[in-house]
């Protein structure tokens, strides 16, 4: 039940990127979240994924890039975002 409170603040997480909201903490957060219930419980998420992930969230936050620049790393962070939160949910059905 735990993993798919994480799995909300991913969708939350998620929303809030896409209104371009780049500035939010929610991905910050959903990482910790994810970090913090991955090493509690014996489930397991590629580092990879969870360390490329939590990289794109905070160049997100930086103010210095174009708006090109901004779009792309946003697509890569909410692809993150979604791949950490399928896995979380795959790991819940299956």
């Amino acid at each position: 039940m735990l993993e798919l409170l994480v799995v909300t603040l991913a969708v939350f997480a998620i929303v809030m990127v896409l209104r371009k909201r780049y500035h939010s903490n929610l991905p910050l957060l959903f990482y910790l979240a994810a970090w913090v219930f991955t090493n509690a419980t014996d489930r397991l998420i590629s580092p990879y994924l969870m360390f490329s992930g939590l990289i794109c969230a905070l160049v997100l936050r930086f103010e210095f890039m174009g708006n090109g620049f901004s779009k792309f790393v946003a697509f890569l962070t909410t692809g993150a975002l979604c791949l950490v939160a399928w896995t979380m949910i795959t790991d819940v059905i299956g």
